[in-house]
């Protein structure tokens, strides 16, 4: 948290980085500030990156960002790993396979016990891992490469992972598969090699297209927001075995039934009581109650710019709000939770236009 001083009145700000493409002059890494007394957005910083900054995640004190192979140079692409102290990032490190693109990447522990970073290759099928020694990214140690397609001939041609962590109770890494309705789960040896566990894999329904699976705290729900299809599943989970709850649509289809829609990110609140969902095509900010039993219900929505692609959720002095990137809309926008009449979802009158914002992460000193 900060603290800002604008016309001799303190505001307090958490603070976090946008990741733009943009172009040759505004691409790179953006800072912001956000109230969180009134949620306006504040520019602070713009950092110019040589390619397109793809997904970021905090790793400690530092920030590793994938970037998307732009040239098809093989010094293009990768993944660099930066220290990070609040505004500023400094380089640490970079590893590359070839230049090959990365859409999403964690690490197997935090700081301290960190040795791996795994990253997913939608382009080429993979799912590979990186050492980290003395807390910097070192070279490639392991690939696993996925075989197969799904139902549909265009969108699931190809495995297509997409996203990739750790499951709540196990030490076992999960890869969510759009293009094999599946999520793998692997054992990961000492020396980086994943080794394929396809008895406790989960499948879905043919034409799914998984695009994240989530958890909450406790680690005995998982919900599963599957991009063809624009659903959640709700899962109960327990030592590998999955029992599927519900499947509730991302927006109200019965409204709405022509849009090409691809949900693009969810998120549950600090309290676990209502998760977002942010859909593309139907551009939208949808809010969903989570009962006792962990299934949802649908409640609300709130038009946003075109393509939100990601989203931070702030709680703060009694407030929540949800800061959306919207990349075709060129710009980052604020929204208000209000618990009042049974709690809906209010876009404030604060945005910042940023070009092209497609992932957003807080500052370290934020957590």
């Amino acid at each position: 948290m900060a603290f800002l001083f604008f016309g001799g009145k303190r505001r307090i700000t958490k603070g976090f980085f946008v990741n733009s493409f943009g172009n040759n002059q505004t691409r790179g890494i953006y800072t912001f500030q956000i109230d969180v007394e009134n949620g306006e957005l504040l520019f602070k910083r713009h950092f110019s990156t040589p390619s397109d900054p793809l997904y970021a995640f905090n790793f400690g004190r530092f920030s590793c960002i994938t970037y998307r192979n732009r040239t098809g140079s093989a010094d293009d692409g990768g993944i660099c790993e930066y220290a990070a102290t609040a505004e500023t990032l400094a380089l640490v490190s970079r590893v590359s396979d070839k230049g090959k693109t990365y859409i999403h990447a964690c690490t197997n522990g935090d700081l301290e016990t960190a040795d791996k970073l795994f990253a997913v290759d939608y382009y080429n099928g993979e799912v590979v891992t990186f050492a980290i020694h003395k807390k910097k990214l070192l070279k490639k140690t392991g690939t696993y490469k996925f075989s197969g397609k799904g139902v549909d001939e265009v969108k699931q041609a190809a495995p297509y992972p997409v996203y990739v962590d750790f499951l709540p109770d196990q030490n076992k890494l999960y890869v969510v598969c759009l293009g094999l309705d599946k999520i793998c789960l692997f054992d990961v040896e000492d020396n980086g090699n994943l080794v394929y566990d396809n008895v406790n894999s989960l499948s879905l329904k043919p034409g799914s297209g998984p695009r994240k699976m989530i958890f909450n705290q406790a680690g005995n729900r998982a919900y599963i927001m599957n991009e063809l299809n624009s659903t959640i599943e709700v899962y109960k989970y327990e030592k590998l075995k999955f029992e599927l709850l519900q499947t509730i649509d991302t927006y109200p289809k019965d409204d709405d039934e022509d849009y090409d829609n691809v949900p693009t990110d969810i998120k549950m609140n600090f309290d676990e009581d209502h998760l977002y969902i942010t859909n593309k095509g139907h551009d939208s900010l949808a809010l969903f109650l989570i009962n006792e039993d962990g299934t949802l219900a649908y409640t609300d929505f709130e038009d946003t710019s075109p393509d939100p692609v990601n989203m931070l959720i702030y709680t703060e002095e009694g407030n929540e709000w949800i800061v959306v990137a919207c990349q075709k809309g060129g710009i980052i926008e604020s929204y208000r939770y209000s618990r009042d009449k049974g709690g809906m979802v209010i876009e404030t009158e604060y945005s910042c236009m940023v070009n092209e914002p497609v992932c957003m992460t807080p500052f370290i000193n934020n957590f």
